[in-house]
C-alpha cells in the first residue's frame, strides 16, 4: 500500500466525520479510481479510524448477512462496518452479498473498486450506491498539485522537477510518491535521473502483476494508437467481449493515461517483459489494421517506425507526412529511414528540413555527400548546394558558400540563380553573382523564385555593376560555361534545362524558344544573344534585374544616371528603391522565422532590409522593415540595432535581453554581440564593456566578413580599441575593407563602415589611418552622395574639435546632419566634446544644451514615477524635508559612485562640470551627509550604484 496524503483525496474528511457520528450505520460510499490513485490507502485509514473507536469491521459480506428467519445478534448489529477493497475482483456470490449489504442500510459500507464501464455488475452497484449513498471518483493529480501533495507528505521539490514528475507519472499518486521519495533522497542536480529511475522501477513492478493478454493490450497503448474495442479484437485476434474487458483493465491500471497512452517510463520494461518479437508482431498487426482502414495517423506512424517496425507502406506514409509536418519534418524523415526508406533518396529533403529546424550539422551531414554523387538529379544537386550554402552563410562563412555556387555554375544553378546571386553579393563577388544570373529570364516568376529574385535584384541595385557587360562573357568562358573551372569537386555531366526544372528529371533538355514577349529581339526572327554575343536559348540577361538583349550594351548604372543628376545620386536612388523592394519582400513573404517558406534560404529579406537601411543612415525605415515581424530572435536582435543606432539604448538593451545569444546562428550571434558591446561602450562602464568583449571575441575566429556583418564588425572594432585589444579584430576589419574594395565601394554599404573607421582612427589618434576612409567619403560626397557628405563633414568637424578649433555653427550643422542619419548618440557625443573644448562659456552652454536635446529626442518618453513618502525624519540637522533625489540627481549619483570626475560626469550627461558640482552639493543637503565619504555610503545604502546610466 502506497502512502498518500489523505488531504489530497476527495471526501476523506467527510467519510471520517460520518463514521464518527451516531448514525454511522447509514454510511454508504463507493470509492472508484484507477490503480495507484489511493483507494487502498483511504480504506486502510478508514479501518484504522474504526479500530481506534472500537467499531468492529470486516471485509467479508458473508459475516454480516443473517440466515433467513434468524434473530439479530450483536454480531449483526448496525455498528459493524463493511470495508471492501477491489470489489471488481469479487466472485459472483460474494458480489451479490455485497450488493445485499449495501441495499439493507443496516451497516456502514465503504467499497473500493476500479472503473469498469463495460461490466454490467459494477454499473449496477454504482447505480445502487448513487441512489442510497455517494460515489467518489479518485482522479490523478494535476501538474500544479504535485508540489502541495509533496508538502503534505513532508517533502519539498522545485517546480521544474515537480512538472517532470507529473510528465513521467501522469499524476498517479503511487508513481508520484515513488518519484518524490527518490528525488528527496538524492542531490538536487541528480533529481531528474533519480525520478526517472524510480518511476521506471515502479512501472516495472506494476507490469509484473499483469497477465499476457493485458500486456498485449498495453503494447497497443504504448504505440499511441488509443484503445478501441473493435481494433483490439482484430489486432489480438480475440472476441469483442474479451477486448472490452482488456480495454477496461488497461484503463483501470496505473500505467495508462486518460488519453489511452502508456506512460513513457513503462515502455522499456513492457518491451522487456513481452520480448521484441512479440512487441513488433503486435505493432505490425496494428499498422496493417490502421492502413487497411485508412486510419493511420502521423503520430502513430512515428511511434511504429521508432519502435522498430520496418514496412514499405509505413515508410511511404512517413515521407508523405513529412512534407506537411513543419518543425517535425526531421523526425518524420528519420522515422521513414528507420522504416526502410532509402536514406540517399531522402537526403536532400531531410537536409532541408533539418536546416529549417536550425540543425545545421545534420543538414550538412546529409547534403554534402550528395554533392559528389554523379548520378544525383540536377534539381537535387542544386537543392543540396542551396542547403549547404545556406548553412555556411548563416554561420558567417559566406565566402565558403559562394565557392559552392561558383562550382555549381550558371548552367546548373537552375531556378536557384537568385539564391546563388544573393550569396555571392554578400561575399563580395559581384561579377560572379551577375554571371550566375544570365539565365534568370528562363524561370517562371513563382512566389518563391520571385521573392528570391527581388532580394538578389535589390542587392545588385545597392552595389551597382562593377564590370562592363562584356565581362560576363569573359567570366563564363573562364569557367567553361559551368562556373566550376579549377574546382576540386567533380562535375556531373548535366545541364539544367527547363523541363528538368519542372519535372526533376536529370536529363539534359533541349533549348526551347522563349515566349513572344520576351525579349523583343526574338520577334525579328534572330536568335537571342547573351551579353558576350553568344546565342542563349534561355534568354539573355546580363544582370539580375531583367535587362533584355537590346539593353545589354548599356550598363545598369548608366540607366540610373539618366534619371539623376549624378552617378552618386543615381546609386543612392537605386539603393533607396532596393530598400523598398526588400521591405516589400519581407512583408509579403512568409514570417521571418520561416525564411523561404518551404525552402531553406541563406538569409531573410527582413535582415538585409534592416541592415541596409541602418547602413544608409535611415533607422526609421529599418524600423518599418521590422513592423509585424513578431518576437523572432533574429528580429529582436535587429530591433536592438535599430534602437541603439537611433540613440535609444534602453529599448535596445530590453530587446537584446530577451534573446538567448548562445542559441543563435553564428552570424546572428555576431550581430547580438555587436549590440551588447555597443551598448556597453555607450554606457561608459569599462567593467561591463570588458565583460561583453570577453563573451564576444571567441566568435571572431569562427566567422568571416560579409555585407551583413559590416555593422557589428565596426562596433566591435571600436570596443577593441577602447579596451586596447584591437588586434583581435584585425582579420575581420581587413576582410571587411577588402570586401568593400572588391564591390567597388558601394556607398549604401561602405559609408557606415568608413564612419566606424574614422572613429577608430580618432580613438587611436592616428591621422594616417583616418585619411583613406575620409578620402573615400569625400570622393562620394563630391559625387553627390548626401550620406557621405554628412559623414565627411562630421568627421572633419570632429578632428577640428579635438584640435581645439570649435566653430559653433559648424558643430551644430554637423550634429544636425548626424542626427538626421539616425546617429543620435554620435551626434550628442560630438556636441558634448565640442562643448568641453569650447573656449567661451556661451558656446559651451549652447552645445551642452544641444547635446541634451539630441539625446532627449532619441529616448522614448518615460512614465512619471511618484516618489514615495519618507517613512521617518532624517536624524541629521536641518535636512530638506523631501529626501527623494530628482531624476538628474539620481543620474549624477550613479556616476559619482562609479568614480567619475565632475568633468567626466558632465561629458556623460551633457552638462558642465560646475553644474555637476551643484548637484552633488544639493544631494548632500538633501540626505544630510556631512562629508563626501558619508555621501557615498548613504547613496549606496539608498540603493544607488547598481545601474548603468
Amino acid at each position: 500500500m502506497t502512502p498518500v496524503a489523505l488531504d489530497s483525496l476527495p471526501c476523506a474528511r467527510e467519510i471520517f466525520r460520518e463514521l464518527d457520528s451516531d448514525d454511522s450505520a447509514s454510511v454508504l460510499y463507493l470509492i472508484r479510481g484507477r490503480s495507484g490513485t489511493g483507494k487502498s490507502t483511504l480504506l486502510g485509514a478508514i479501518r484504522a479510524r474504526l479500530r481506534a473507536r472500537g467499531v468492529p469491521h470486516t471485509d467479508n459480506p458473508a459475516h454480516l448477512l443473517r440466515p433467513p428467519g434468524s434473530a439479530r445478534t450483536d454480531r449483526h448489529t448496525g455498528r459493524v462496518a463493511l470495508i471492501v477493497d477491489d470489489a471488481h475482483a469479487l466472485g459472483p456470490a460474494e458480489f451479490d452479498m455485497l450488493c445485499a449489504a449495501a441495499e439493507s442500510g443496516e451497516y456502514a459500507v465503504v467499497i473500493g473498486m476500479r472503473p469498469r464501464p463495460h461490466d454490467a455488475r459494477l454499473r449496477g452497484l454504482a447505480d445502487l450506491v448513487a441512489r442510497r449513498g455517494r460515489v467518489v471518483d479518485l482522479r490523478a493529480l494535476g501538474a500544479t498539485e504535485i508540489a502541495p501533495f509533496a508538502r503534505e507528505l513532508g517533502m519539498m521539490v522545485p517546480r521544474g522537477l515537480a512538472q517532470h514528475i507529473h510528465r513521467q507519472t501522469g499524476g498517479i499518486h503511487g508513481g508520484v510518491v515513488a518519484a518524490l521519495t527518490a528525488a528527496c533522497a538524492t542531490r538536487l542536480d541528480a533529481g531528474v535521473a533519480a525520478v526517472d529511475q524510480a518511476v521506471t522501477a515502479w512501472a516495472r513492478a506494476r507490469l509484473d502483476d499483469a497477465d499476457p493478454d493485458l500486456l498485449d493490450a498495453l503494447v497497443v497503448a504504448a504505440i499511441g494508437a488509443g484503445l478501441d474495442t473493435d481494433e483490439l479484437a482484430e489486432v489480438l485476434d480475440i472476441s469483442p467481449a474479451a477486448a472490452q474487458d482488456l480495454v477496461d483493465r488497461s484503463r483501470g491500471s496505473a500505467l495508462v493515461t486518460d488519453a489511452d497512452l502508456l506512460l513513457s517510463p513503462a515502455v522499456a520494461p513492457l518491451r522487456t517483459l513481452v520480448g521484441d518479437r512479440r512487441f513488433l508482431s503486435v505493432a505490425r498487426r496494428l499498422l496493417h489494421a490502421r492502413l487497411d482502414a485508412g486510419l493511420l495517423r502521423d503520430h502513430t506512424a512515428l511511434l511504429l517506425a521508432e519502435s522498430g517496425v520496418r514496412d514499405e507502406r509505413l515508410a511511404e506514409f512517413l515521407c508523405a507526412a513529412a512534407e506537411r509536418a513543419g518543425d517535425e519534418a526531421v523526425r518524420h524523415y528519420a522515422a521513414a529511414a528507420a522504416a526502410g526508406a532509402d536514406p540517399e533518396a531522402l537526403a536532400v529533403r531531410w537536409a532541408d528540413a533539418a536546416a529549417r529546424a536550425g540543425d545545421g550539422d545534420t543538414a550538412l551531414r546529409l547534403a554534402e555527400p550528395t554533392l559528389a554523387n554523379p548520378s544525383i538529379p540536377l534539381a537535387d544537386l542544386a537543392a543540396a548546394v542551396r542547403i549547404c550554402a545556406g548553412v555556411w552563410t548563416r554561420r558567417g562563412l559566406a565566402t565558403r558558400a559562394a565557392q559552392l555556387y561558383t562550382w555549381l555554375g550558371a548552367t546548373r544553378v537552375g531556378p536557384d540563380w537568385a539564391v546563388a546571386a544573393t550569396v555571392l553579393y554578400l561575399s563580395g563577388d559581384s561579377l560572379g553573382a551577375q554571371a550566375l544570373s544570365v539565365n534568370a529570364a528562363q524561370w517562371p516568376p513563382t512566389e518563391a523564385t520571385s521573392r528570391a529574385a527581388s532580394i538578389a535584384n535589390a542587392l545588385f541595385d545597392t552595389i551597382g555593376s562593377t564590370c562592363a557587360p562584356g565581362d560576363f562573357a569573359v567570366a563564363r568562358r573562364a569557367d567553361g560555361g559551368n562556373g566550376h573551372s579549377g574546382s576540386q569537386f567533380p562535375s556531373p555531366p548535366q545541364t539544367f534545362g527547363a523541363p528538368a526544372a519542372r519535372t526533376g528529371a536529370p536529363h539534359a533538355a533541349a533549348a526551347r524558344p522563349a515566349p513572344a514577349e520576351r525579349p523583343r529581339a526574338e520577334s525579328t526572327g534572330s536568335p537571342v544573344k547573351s551579353a558576350a554575343g553568344e546565342p542563349n536559348a534561355f534568354g539573355a540577361v546580363s544582370a539580375p534585374t531583367g535587362f533584355t538583349a537590346e539593353m545589354t550594351a548599356i550598363a545598369p548604372t548608366t540607366l540610373a544616371v539618366q534619371r539623376f543628376t549624378s552617378p552618386a545620386r543615381a546609386r543612392r536612388g537605386a539603393a533607396v528603391a532596393a530598400a523598398s523592394a526588400l521591405i516589400q519582400a519581407a512583408h509579403s513573404g512568409p514570417a521571418p522565422a520561416d525564411d523561404g517558406g518551404d525552402r531553406f534560404l541563406p538569409c531573410s529579406a527582413v535582415s538585409i532590409a534592416v541592415l541596409l537601411c541602418l547602413s544608409m543612415g535611415d533607422p526609421r525605415r529599418a524600423a518599418d522593415a521590422l513592423r509585424g515581424t513578431g518576437r523572432d530572435p533574429q528580429c529582436l536582435v535587429l530591433g536592438a540595432w535599430v534602437a541603439m543606432l537611433g540613440g535609444d539604448e534602453h529599448s535596445a538593451a530590453t530587446l537584446v535581453s530577451e534573446v538567448r545569444v548562445a542559441e543563435l546562428d553564428p552570424r546572428d550571434r555576431l550581430l547580438a554581440h555587436g549590440v551588447i558591446v555597443g551598448l556597453a561602450r555607450r554606457s561608459g562602464d569599462h567593467a561591463a564593456l570588458a565583460l561583453a568583449w570577453q563573451q564576444a571575441f571567441p566568435l571572431f575566429d569562427e566567422v568571416s566578413a560579409d555585407l551583413l556583418a559590416l555593422l557589428p564588425i565596426g562596433e566591435l572594432w571600436l570596443a577593441g580599441i577602447r579596451l586596447r585589444d584591437e588586434t583581435r579584430m584585425t582579420a575581420l576589419v581587413t576582410a571587411a575593407d577588402e570586401l568593400l574594395r572588391q564591390l567597388g565601394e558601394p556607398p549604401a554599404w561602405s559609408n557606415a563602415f568608413h564612419w566606424y573607421a574614422i572613429q577608430a582612427a580618432i580613438a587611436q589618434e592616428s591621422p594616417e589611418a583616418l585619411l583613406p576612409h575620409a578620402h573615400r567619403l569625400k570622393t562620394s560626397a563630391a559625387a553627390g552622395d548626401p550620406q557621405a557628405a554628412a559623414l565627411a563633414d562630421a568627421g572633419r568637424t570632429w578632428v577640428l574639435v579635438l584640435r581645439g578649433q570649435v566653430v559653433r555653427d559648424q558643430v551644430e550643422g554637423a550634429v544636425a546632419r548626424l542626427a538626421g542619419l539616425g546617429l543620435r548618440w554620435d551626434a550628442a557625443r560630438l556636441a558634448s566634446e565640442a562643448a568641453l573644448a569650447a573656449g567661451d562659456s556661451a558656446t559651451a552652454t549652447a552645445l551642452l544644451k544641444l547635446a541634451r536635446t539630441v539625446r532627449a529626442q532619441a529616448r522614448p518618453p518615460e512614465s512619471p514615477v511618484r516618489a514615495p513618502e519618507p517613512t521617518a525624519p532624517q536624524p541629521r540637522a536641518e535636512p530638506i524635508a523631501d529626501t527623494v533625489l530628482s531624476e538628474r540627481e539620481r543620474e549624477v549619483a550613479e556616476l559619482v559612485l562609479l568614480g567619475l570626475t565632475y568633468r567626466e560626469i558632465g561629458a556623460r550627461l551633457y552638462i558642465s562640470a560646475k553644474t555637476v558640482e551643484h548637484h552633488v552639493a544639493r544631494m548632500r543637503r538633501r540626505i544630510g551627509a556631512g562629508s563626501r565619504s558619508e555621501l557615498l555610503s548613504m547613496l549606496r545604502a539608498m540603493g544607488h550604484g547598481s545601474l548603468l546610466v
